[in-house]
């Protein structure tokens, strides 16, 4: 099936390369702009970005909605891996400005080898195996099925990271968000883990008000701060983090426990933290308490690996590094 869309889709490509569309200029529109990191996309490569999504939503017009989504994806992945000017090591950073960037030879080599990659699964004798995508928030699971088996995953940590800029560009690209309405109503729906998603009318953090552990560090937290003289809207937020976190995660332990079968396993890879000011934050511990809390058992807590942080600001006892663990939390349903 994918096959037969490659003759019609490289037919646009090459038009692209030979035809350039000069009479119109492709760019983002201005709610986009306003929402899209500064310097993270040049207009060059973002013009053939636009060009070839266009060509793509063209040439698949008539097909199933799986072959226009099967190349918009090779498409995403060039922006993350090569056209735009960012990079992880492990958060995302700002690279220097590309002036041009070959977008459509990155696209075909990407999507053959996607190609290539599913023709082997077929091969192997798995091309009946399905996967469903249920698309709902972890803290309600409103659309997710029953008689669950088995869950592992790695969940946000309470570190600061806000994933909606990390994947903004592709977000962009794929008209997954298209202004600050969107970009909100897509965060709304995640974990509470950074100060970027945190809204006055959030209540998650009221579920573990009876948590002695998890208040005494968002006290510790807010303590640090006031100690440190730090004053700006995100740091004041930096202890209600911790406890929306923990409280979205008990949330999401109790609408996932009527769907487990008996005895269901879940594994979660989570990262102890020192994000808000070196303030200790035990993760797997705190997750495991919470989860107790909810009808589940801990069953083990493996060292997955450990961190090493270099960039290390108002550590109480002065260290330039420190080694942050990274633990698999066994549970299962009781």
């Amino acid at each position: 099936m994918l096959d037969q869309s490659l003759p019609c889709l490289s037919l646009n490509a090459h038009l692209i390369r030979e035809k350039p569309k000069a009479a119109r200029t492709y760019s983002f529109d201005e709610h986009e702009n306003k929402i899209l990191p500064e310097g993270f996309l040049s207009q060059r490569p973002l013009q053939r970005l636009l060009i070839l999504r266009e060509e793509i939503e063209q040439a698949t017009r008539s097909q199933e909605v799986c072959i226009q989504e099967f190349f918009l994806l090779a498409l995403g992945q060039a922006v993350a891996s090569g056209a735009g000017n960012f990079s992880f090591g492990p958060e995302i950073y700002r690279t220097k400005a590309k002036e041009d960037y070959d977008v459509l030879g990155h696209f075909a080599c990407h999507s053959n080898l996607m190609i290539f990659e599913l023709e082997e699964v077929q091969a192997e004798g798995n091309v009946n195996v399905s996967s469903t995508v249920f698309h709902c928030d972890a803290r309600t699971l409103e659309n997710a099925p029953d008689r669950i088996s088995a869950v592992i995953t790695s969940p946000p940590y309470p570190n600061e990271k806000d994933y909606t800029r990390t994947t903004r560009v592709e977000s962009l690209l794929l008209r997954l968000v298209s202004d600050r309405k969107s970009l909100r109503n897509m965060k709304e729906l995640l974990l509470r883990s950074n100060t970027r998603n945190i809204f006055v009318t959030d209540r998650d953090g009221e579920e573990v008000r009876e948590f002695a552990s998890i208040q005494r560090i968002c006290a510790d937290i807010e303590n640090r701060r006031v100690e440190l003289g730090k004053t700006s809207g995100f740091e004041r937020l930096y202890h209600k983090v911790v406890a929306h976190y923990f409280g979205g995660m008990r949330r999401h332990f109790r609408a996932l426990y009527p769907k487990l079968k008996p005895k269901g396993k879940l594994a979660y890879v989570v990262g102890d933290q020192l994000s808000y000011l070196m303030v200790p934050v035990p993760t797997a511990s705190l997750l495991g308490e919470v989860a107790e809390a909810e009808g589940f058992r801990v069953i083990g807590c493996d060292l997955w690996r450990e961190r090493i942080g270099t960039r290390v600001k108002n550590d109480i006892e002065k260290r330039k590094t420190v080694k942050v663990r990274e633990e698999v939390l066994l549970l299962e349903r009781i």
